[in-house]
């Protein structure tokens, strides 16, 4: 962990949006510019007088995150797996049943890349299960079966700490994790764009519980690899004037018996002649 003693804590920066305010924390470390945005102005002072008062103190600040190293200990203390239970339990009468499915799934996946070893004596299916079906569901937890607590204390042994998010190749792997299927191609976009709005949810729980400092989660254009899609529509696939036109005319002459269906067939004995685009 290489840490320095080159900070500067620059004012709060106040931005007043269409829809709400943002005070942004501002310092750099070792040369690096650091920015976090809170919605509330006591938030934002509260954060910086932290950062204030470590240099006053003489105290390093780690290079890789730009924090105090005093910031360490509460997440370096729990493990993910315990906080990642912690939060299902907090969030559970909030959810309904599908939010509550989602988020098992995105912990389940967060959790299996935060292991310090691969669980090579379980069966990966079994694994799975148990994370997705008991550990994150909190009406089942305490009726997990034999097998399944076996896993869990594995899981709970091997899970890496909370602080793991603090080191930026860990947060690489974790994204990659949720990003890719079980048969190793990659989500679709719609599923990646979930598991990470998931994940800033998480992220936001364990800042506020001062158990994480920043969202390590990148922001903007590195947010999510998500491939847009689009509305538009395509104009070569549209009718023009004469086609309409001609189309209408024959439903106007259209025989009124039978089933009224536009002839379809060569031996059809009645035909409309729908002009070409140009």
């Amino acid at each position: 962990m290489e840490t320095t003693y080159d900070v500067k804590v620059y004012k709060i920066l106040t931005y007043k949006g269409a829809r709400k305010t943002t005070y942004t924390v501002r310092w750099v470390v070792a040369g690096k510019r650091w920015r976090e945005p809170f919605d509330t102005l006591a938030l934002a002072e509260g954060f910086r007088s932290e950062l204030i008062q470590a240099t006053g103190k003489g105290e390093a600040f780690v290079i890789a995150t730009g924090l105090p190293v005093s910031h360490r200990s509460k997440s370096a203390a729990m493990s993910w797996y315990k906080f990642a239970v912690q939060y299902v339990d907090a969030r559970w009468p909030q959810l309904g049943g599908n939010s509550r499915k989602n988020m098992a799934k995105t912990l389940t996946a967060t959790t299996l890349a935060l292991l310090r070893a691969r669980p090579t004596q379980f069966d990966p299916v079994a694994v799975r299960t148990a994370l997705r079906e008991w550990a994150f569901n909190a009406n089942r937890r305490s009726e997990a079966p034999r097998d399944v607590l076996a896993i869990l204390r594995w899981v709970e042994r091997n899970s890496l700490p909370v602080s793991a998010w603090e080191d930026p190749a860990k947060v690489d792997d974790v994204l990659r994790a949720i990003d890719t299927r079980l048969d190793g191609k990659q989500a679709a976009a719609w599923s990646r764009k979930r598991h990470r709005r998931i994940l800033n949810v998480v992220m936001k729980y364990a800042i506020r519980r001062r158990i994480l400092r920043v969202n390590p989660l990148p922001k903007g254009k590195d947010a999510t690899t998500a491939t847009r899609t689009t509305n538009a529509v395509d104009k070569r696939c549209l009718m023009n004037a004469d086609q309409a036109a001609a189309l209408l005319d024959w439903i106007r002459r259209r025989p009124r018996g039978g089933n009224g269906c536009m002839p379809s067939s060569p031996r059809s004995t009645t035909a409309v002649h729908v002009p070409k685009r140009p």
